[in-house]
């Protein structure tokens, strides 16, 4: 079922989106966002039929909740109104996510600790996007509490919002207040529709010529049993990084596109993050609604920048502690979101001003580095197999008993995966190369290169096994 929604699958290709986009088109003015409401709908239902009920439920409560907050004078009933609109999405978000992972823990540790026999807790399905939804849904209900936002003007907006099937099952985190003007009805634009398809191209051209390959080096490399080498773990370290990057950015390509198709404009997510000069800087170009909605939504409510140094250093580790579990109910995500805090407190110690003293492709190459050793706490099932991972990279001497089949195409696309990502650095400028456009028209030949890229990607999906993406999982 979760297949048969992605955007690389032959259904959705074939069936769904010309569909979509064909009712779109001829659907008078009034009716279109109804149009793009009911097939957001049936996406997420095809995909989680019984969780959709609960969004539906949870997002009705939503409106209640903002509506009578809206209204009432006293701020100690907004503030509980607000508070229990946020608590409602983080309970909804903790069972779904976070019940196995808790329930697991607390029997190793009643097991192993105190000597008591724990249950096992009935497995919890994990319903795809259910991280980003619970996300949205909070900005919708603080930033009406603040005064940033104002309650939806009608249901329809605040469902369109939420089930948006563009960014729903991965981001980007989009703000309400941010897209509010958009969800009525919008201008049908030529124009928007080749931008779009030009743009979702490119991002399907990401996932399955970069993303996909990287991904197959990286599990071989990865998989247990028998040890790898030096030289091979940093070949599936850096394998990882690329396939995380290619593969998430493309979907955010492949989102931005979509919804730029149906006349929406979603704010980038990624730029280029790995020619970044410290975490600082990384965070500022990785997943960047993520980043933006902790900033926003945690950091400065904890107290930002303003309260003692000490104070400062202990945001900036709640608030990547609470990342990385938000990425993955396991102790490897509470590690890597410790380590990406450790070193975002070094920025501001010590390794910023160091940074900017040496030449610029030495930073970039640093950081690179760093992140890339973070990613395998990211990529590991445990963390007794991450800390071994990272010996074998810190042991040069350590020789490798696992065969791993690098091909000639693998290393083509390894080395191509790199020259995409660090280019910049070889022009005149360290800053060089823009984004993938979307508010200006395409020539002929830029228009048949995306035509034909997005046929060899879509031959590519058919005749290759198929990648599920990363993010999907959280």
């Amino acid at each position: 079922m979760v297949d048969s929604v992605i955007f690389a699958s032959p259904l959705f290709l074939f069936v769904f989106l010309p569909a979509v986009l064909l009712a779109y088109a001829v659907a008078p003015a009034g009716l279109s966002s109804w149009v793009v409401l009911a097939a957001s709908i049936l996406f997420y239902a095809w995909g989680a039929p019984t969780f959709v009920v609960v969004v539906l439920a949870s997002a009705l409560l939503d409106l209640a909740v903002v509506r009578l907050m809206a209204s009432a004078r006293a701020p100690a009933v907004r503030r509980a109104l607000a508070t229990l609109g946020v608590a409602a999405n983080l309970s909804v978000l903790g069972y779904f996510k976070y019940a196995n992972f808790t329930a697991e823990t607390a029997r190793h540790v009643g097991e192993a600790w105190l000597s008591l026999h724990v249950p096992k807790l009935a497995p919890v399905a994990l319903p795809i996007g259910v991280s980003f939804i619970t996300f949205e849904k909070i900005t919708y209900v603080v930033d009406v509490y603040r005064g940033v936002g104002k309650p939806a003007r009608r249901v329809r907006d605040y469902l369109l919002y939420v089930f948006l099937f563009p960014k729903l099952l991965a981001g980007p985190i989009v703000k309400y207040h941010d897209i509010e003007q958009q969800l009525g009805a919008r201008p049908k634009s030529r124009d928007d529709l080749t931008a779009g398809l030009v743009r979702f191209a490119l991002g399907l051209a990401k996932k399955v010529f970069l993303a996909d390959p990287m991904g197959e080096l990286s599990d071989a490399i990865f998989a247990p049993g028998l040890p790898v080498g030096f030289r091979l773990a940093w070949l599936g370290a850096i394998a990882f990084s690329l396939q995380i990057f290619f593969d998430f950015s493309g979907y955010s390509d492949m989102a931005i596109g979509l919804a730029k198709m149906l006349g929406f404009r979603l704010l980038e997510n990624f730029d280029r993050p790995y020619l970044a000069v410290g975490f600082g800087d990384f965070w500022r170009r990785w997943h960047i609604s993520l980043s933006t909605w902790i900033r926003d939504y945690l950091y400065i409510p904890l107290g930002g920048d303003r309260v003692p140094p000490a104070r400062v250093y202990a945001n900036l580790w709640i608030c990547f502690l609470a990342s990385g579990l938000w990425h993955g109910a396991a102790w490897t995500f509470v590690v890597w979101g410790a380590y990406h805090g450790l070193f975002l407190t070094l920025d501001r110690l010590f390794l910023k001003r160091w940074l900017s003293r040496v030449p610029r492709a030495l930073g970039v190459a640093w950081t690179f580095l760093a992140v890339t050793v973070g990613w395998v706490l990211f990529r590991s099932p445990t963390i007794a197999s991450a800390l071994d991972y990272l010996a074998t990279l810190a042991s040069p001497g350590r020789g490798s008993s696992r065969l791993v089949l690098v091909t000639a195409d693998l290393r083509a696309t390894l080395v191509l995966g790199l020259v995409v990502c660090f280019w910049p650095l070889l022009g005149r400028s360290s800053e060089a190369g823009t984004k993938p456009p979307l508010d200006r028209r395409f020539s002929t030949a830029s228009l048949a290169a995306a035509t034909g890229l997005f046929v060899l990607a879509v031959a590519r999906t058919t005749a290759a096994s198929f990648h599920p993406f990363l993010y999907f999982r959280f």
